[in-house]
């Protein structure tokens, strides 16, 4: 196997204070960045709308996306050992690229043991133990207990790692800086479940069905500690296990899509955990791509007959996700869903196979982008506290889908060199509507009878939503001391 690309973990100084954010915001609005990748000969994803060059607005309601939900009102039933925690860990350490030498991939941009360091805070944290093994025994029994199983992670249980490799075009090699997981993180999570886990390197598959995992994420999963974990993606082939689908285990959508069969991957149909490792983005369709966004890289899915890397194109689902009016020629144009309208991506969350089997959700933000196309540059650098000019340098877990999701939403929207883009979030937009959607999966606003497992139960509440009292405090309401809804710790 390849030379481990980070050492292994040493003692860093704890900073470990739990706290409710208090943070001031700036008011400087950044140019938001958009490039496709060097290696993309046609379009991985939705492309930019013609036209769409970011250029500033009057940050006025009237021009950008605002919730139909005022704040501080819950919907849904909140999940996790603490219902509706996410933990969301801020390290300024970990993110340290100066925008200018190398690729911000590089280990001497994105440091590996302040990432391992946030890790192990986040599970501490998100699970009230006190050291990371601990951490972990404690999501698996409590995963297995609400499935009816008692126990922890028994040996040789197959997990499966989504990761998001949307900017990857086609080549295995990476020499850009588009946004993709970052190794360093990656690397942390692996050894984390292999060292402190207990879980054996060849039961971890890390996967992306549609896409190449690019060298330098291949080379975070290897070294002799991480011998056996399996990469799988687009085509295999350099130490990749190239992507196979079990041809009868498809995901089963609410309505019918008028697409092609999505055929699932036989890693995931395998697997008994799933780790849903997503980004901290924005998206010119959807408004934001999260942890449920994240499994349209799950999937294959023929379009015009050929397997295609456009599985969701194939699929026909991004109609059923568009949070606005989507206008790139014939075959890349919709109207925007408006709140209350069927959504594919509650199918995905509710799924046996994907959401059905994931034991912790993470949004990877280290570095974070206004679009699934993007390019990391100085112009994706933050103004808002704690921020202030600088990257993400972020990590954000929970158990569950919808708070993590929802806080995710509440970032993107309220950053500045957000809300100056034309095609993310503009006034109008819904990208909240799945979140609805999920949170009352049981009596949706707009009556569907979501059936992902097809046995005519259909779903309970996926988890809880809700939208924060304000950017600055940052509190929902478990923070203000009510009974429901989400809690936001935070660990800087």
């Amino acid at each position: 196997m390849t030379k481990p690309l980070f050492p292994t973990k040493r003692s860093l100084s704890r900073r470990e204070f739990l706290r409710m954010a208090s943070i001031v915001t700036a008011g400087i609005l950044l140019a938001g960045c958009r490039q496709e990748t060097d290696d993309q000969r046609a379009p991985t994803s939705p492309p930019s709308p013609a036209g769409s060059t970011p250029t500033a607005t009057s940050g006025s309601e009237a021009s950008y996306y605002t919730p139909v939900d005022p704040a501080n009102t819950p919907i849904g039933a909140g999940k996790g050992i603490f219902p509706g925690r996410v933990t969301w860990i801020y390290d300024p350490e970990a993110a340290a690229w100066d925008g200018a030498s190398g690729f911000w991939w590089e280990e001497a941009n994105t440091h590996f043991e302040p990432a391992q360091e946030m890790l192990s805070q986040a599970l501490r944290a998100q699970t009230g133990e006190g050291d990371d093994a601990a951490a972990w025994d404690r999501l698996f029994r409590h995963f297995n207990e609400n499935r009816g199983q008692p126990g922890g992670y028994q040996n040789g249980e197959k997990i499966a790692i989504k990761i998001n490799m949307n900017v990857v075009g086609e080549s295995q090699s990476q020499r850009d800086n588009g946004i993709v997981n970052s190794p360093q993180m990656l690397r942390a999570l692996l050894l984390s479940l292999v060292q402190q886990a207990g879980v054996p390197a060849s039961a971890i598959t890390v996967y992306d069905a549609v896409r190449h995992v690019p060298d330098p994420v291949f080379h975070a999963c290897s070294g002799p500690d991480l011998d056996g974990v399996t990469v799988v993606d687009w085509a295999g082939g350099n130490g990749r296990t190239a992507c196979t689908v079990d041809q009868d285990c498809t995901i089963r959508w609410s309505q019918d899509t008028k697409g092609s069969p999505a055929c699932l991957p036989i890693c995931v149909v395998e697997a008994t955990y799933l780790v849903n490792a997503a980004l901290l983005k924005g998206h010119n369709l959807a408004g934001v791509t999260l942890t449920a966004k994240n499994h349209f890289g799950s999937f294959r899915s023929s379009w015009k007959g050929q397997d295609t890397m456009q599985a969701p194109q194939g699929a026909n689902l991004h109609g059923f996700v568009a949070a606005h009016p989507y206008d790139w020629g014939p075959e890349w144009s919709w109207d925007g869903q408006p709140m209350g309208a069927y959504n594919a991506l509650v199918d995905l969350v509710g799924s046996p196979h994907l959401g059905g089997k994931t034991v912790l959700y993470l949004v990877d933000a280290l570095y974070a982008t206004p679009d699934q196309q993007a390019i990391v540059g100085n112009n994706c650098r933050w103004s808002s506290a704690p921020f202030n000019g600088g990257w993400t340098s972020s990590l954000f877990v929970s158990q569950d889908p919808l708070a993590i999701d929802s806080v995710g939403l509440d970032f993107l929207r309220s950053e500045p060199s957000i809300q100056v883009l034309p095609d993310t979030l503009p006034a109008g937009s819904t990208p909240d509507n799945y979140l609805h959607e999920a949170a009352l999966a049981d009596r949706p606003p707009s009556g569907t009878f979501y059936d992902p497992t097809g046995d005519g139960k259909g779903l309970a509440s996926l988890g809880v939503h809700e939208h924060w009292n304000n950017p600055v405090e940052k509190q929902y309401s478990r923070n203000l001391g009510l009974p429901e809804g989400i809690e936001l710790v935070t660990v800087m």
